[in-house]
């Protein structure tokens, strides 16, 4: 049985911006723009995992599973395994609460990348990009994707770095890092047992533990994805965003 289950990480206690999943945006929370796009993948069951009985309660208003889960949890990653942890998935996909306009196409993508390649542990996405702001702003995560759409490297500096000018390396394109994750479950369960690697210390990005472990990580592409929200800068920039949507 191919049994899937959607998880979204929605923590209130967020250092950078508190109560970040209950912001409002086109009058709606975050997290409610998050688990709508969710629930049209139609890939599997949606629950949204949090620390907060705020969010448990928003979720109720508008029609959303939610668990609770350890405020001690340490990452996303941590929080998705306590949430479905004994539910007997196969794959367990990770949808970041801070990506209200997440497509569910690429949700798809990543669920079909999972189930479907052998030797992928993690799947995700990423989306090539030529916008010199979002290329040099550590915030946004850039990918070194193999040919085999296997990743080698997730970096908050512009990668690959582009030694030489010439018409070849201009084209080269920037791949831009998405906030989904799509596990096996054996690949889950190995990932949090995994001590915090040096790399993921020095980037604070917790994808680089399953590299330095070992783990393959595979990518879809995708030519369509709005903004995540980091900061309340991010959410009034969004707001803009959704205005043309």
């Amino acid at each position: 049985m191919n049994n899937v289950i959607i998880v979204i990480p929605a923590r209130y206690g967020s250092t950078r911006f508190p109560g970040k999943p209950l912001a409002e945006l086109q009058g709606k929370p975050i997290i409610q723009w998050v688990y709508e796009a969710c629930k049209k993948a139609n890939c599997g069951e949606v629950i949204i995992a949090t620390e907060d009985e705020r969010i448990t309660s928003a979720a109720a208003s508008f029609g959303a599973k939610a668990v609770m889960t350890s405020a001690d949890c340490q990452s996303g990653t941590d929080r998705i395994y306590q949430a479905t942890k004994g539910l007997g998935a196969d794959y367990v996909i990770n949808v970041q609460g801070d990506e209200p306009f997440v497509q569910p196409e690429t949700i798809k993508a990543v669920v079909e990348l999972v189930k479907n390649d052998d030797k992928t542990d993690i799947s995700t996405a990423c989306m090539p990009v030529t916008n010199a702001d979002i290329i040099n702003n550590p915030n946004h995560v850039k990918a070194v994707l193999a040919k085999d759409m296997r990743a080698l490297y997730f970096s908050r500096s512009p990668i690959p770095y582009k030694r030489e000018k010439t018409p070849e390396s201009e084209k080269a394109p920037y791949y831009l890092h998405c906030g989904i994750y799509g596990y096996k479950i054996k690949a889950l369960e190995q990932f949090v047992k995994l001590p915090v690697s040096p790399l993921e210390n020095l980037e604070k990005l917790e994808q680089l533990r399953a590299l330095e472990a070992g783990m393959t990580i595979k990518s879809a592409l995708i030519n369509k994805a709005g903004p995540a929200i980091d900061t309340p800068a991010d959410l009034e920039r969004a707001k803009e965003f959704a205005k043309n949507l």
